[in-house]
């Protein structure tokens, strides 16, 4: 007999915006997490944890995409219990077609590529965040750094310094990116397939914006604004 992951292990939408089919590839860890639930429901986000070797706010991200898609449900004081996919006439899931990343987007954090792979993980540090916009001369973004490449830069580097941030950097040539009218589905597929905590939004005609310009960066959408937007959506029905 199949697996309940064999038989979802990419989920098959289509967006409300675009009118194009999208397929959301589950990682292996979320596949995982859907058998454990299977398994073991009703359990708790700490028992899965601990049956995959992880702490549970590692999981938080893949649970609550779980949880969304209909994989998994969650219920309070009861633990996570096996979904109902697809599971998109609920609440969560019409709403969450409705929402464009222009309704969930947050300021980026900005770094010039003058500065130092040190100053970099100051203002990582400093600002509570995992991801920073990296800009040129004329503002314009020419990249972006996150703390994985950081910690790549500090295993091959004593000297933090000596390194410039645009050697630790993805370049805006590799980066993938979203525009304000692409969908929330669209941003969550984008984060699960290239397997990242946070995009850049672009916005080329947009000329002023709230926060320094950027030859149109108008924000970015990270994992929180994703799960904050579910959040909101099920206190709503609350």
């Amino acid at each position: 007999m199949r697996k309940f992951t064999d038989l979802c292990s990419s989920i098959m939408y289509t967006t409300p915006f675009h009118k194009e089919v999208i397929i959301i590839q589950l990682s292996e860890r979320q596949r995982e997490i859907v058998d454990i639930v299977q398994r073991l429901a009703p359990v708790t986000g700490d028992k899965i944890a601990e049956e995959l070797g992880l702490t549970r706010p590692t999981l938080r991200s893949d649970l609550a995409l779980l949880v969304m898609l209909g994989l998994v449900d969650a219920k309070p004081k009861v633990g996570y219990l096996p979904g109902r996919y697809p599971k998109y006439d609920s609440h969560v899931g019409t709403m969450l077609k409705k929402l464009t990343v222009a309704d969930v987007l947050s300021d980026p954090i900005l770094i010039s590529g003058d500065a130092t792979a040190y100053d970099a993980v100051l203002m990582l540090f400093q600002q509570n965040t995992g991801t920073l916009m990296v800009t040129g001369e004329d503002q314009e973004l020419i990249g972006i750094v996150t703390r994985k490449d950081l910690l790549k830069v500090t295993l091959g580097h004593t000297d933090l310094h000596a390194v410039p941030v645009t050697i630790a950097m993805t370049r805006r040539a590799q980066m993938t990116t979203l525009t304000p009218g692409d969908s929330l589905l669209e941003a969550i597929s984008r984060l699960v397939r290239h397997q990242v905590n946070c995009l850049p939004v672009m916005d080329e005609q947009r000329v002023e914006t709230s926060f320094i310009q950027a030859n149109g960066l108008v924000g970015r959408v990270t994992k929180t604004d994703i799960l904050n937007a579910i959040l909101s959506l099920t206190e709503e029905k609350t």
